[in-house]
């Protein structure tokens, strides 16, 4: 009777640990999500840090719902790119959007907007208007890291299209709809531009901006499934014992 009720209690205990997991899995954690939106993706360069807008409108207070998030992020609508599930997983934006659901709605939102100058060049302007800049500012250190770095002396528009469509790490795919080729052209003109400017400045940077991350897990479902597993381990030892 008590090697049944042992075998019973470890099968419950797995059972458990996989139904935990899941849960766990599946649950937006909003402390998660403020790490995520604070110190990992780069959700907040475009959106505000309190999800209350900045270059792209705010995300406190949206009313979205988390299918409505989950869709954006991948087939975006106007302007945004698109993140796939590598850079940002679908259980990472259901953290994020709890968090942001704890932000208070702002009372008004005015975009942030560049006003060209005399003399800009039309890529200057452009990284501007693409929001480029949200994430890379005057491109310093992406052309200290990825050229400078690797002795790249050119930056010509088959790299940049290449980077937009397909883009190597953490950074979103941008479509021909959304920036040209004639577009990118433009916008690889100014990095050249910017990059025999900074070329023979400071020391490059040990790293760049990193999207996406390894999410806090909780420890109980491992343990749920450790201890029913060593339970039931430990009856069939015994089981086995017994009929030898």
């Amino acid at each position: 009777m008590l090697r049944k009720m042992w075998l019973l209690v470890g099968t419950l205990l797995v059972a458990l640990g996989m139904v935990t997991s899941i849960a766990y899995a599946d649950a937006g954690d909003p402390t998660r999500g403020e790490h995520l939106w604070v110190d990992v993706q780069l959700c907040k360069a475009c959106h505000g840090l309190q999800g209350e807008g900045l270059y792209a409108a705010p995300r406190a207070g949206d009313g979205k719902s988390l299918a409505d998030w989950i869709k954006q992020v991948r087939t975006p609508r106007a302007n945004m790119p698109s993140f796939n599930d590598v850079q940002v997983s679908d259980q990472e934006i259901a953290d994020m959007w709890e968090y942001v659901r704890t932000l208070p709605k702002p009372a008004g939102f005015t975009p942030k907007v560049y006003t060209p100058a005399p003399g800009d060049s039309p890529g200057l302007v452009l990284v501007h208007q693409m929001r480029c800049v949200a994430c890379h500012g005057d491109f310093t250190p992406v052309l200290k890291f990825r050229f400078m770095a690797q002795n790249r002396t050119v930056v010509d528009a088959a790299t940049v299209i290449k980077q937009l469509r397909t883009p190597a790490k953490s950074m979103p795919a941008f479509s021909a709809t959304q920036v040209t080729d004639e577009e990118a052209a433009q916008i690889a003109a100014y990095l050249q531009v910017r990059l025999n400017e900074v070329s023979a400045s400071s020391a490059m940077p040990a790293t760049l901006p990193v999207a996406g991350g390894e999410r806090p897990s909780s420890p109980l479902p491992l343990g749920l499934l450790i201890a029913g597993a060593s339970m039931l381990a430990t009856g069939l030892a015994v089981r086995i014992r017994r009929k030898a």
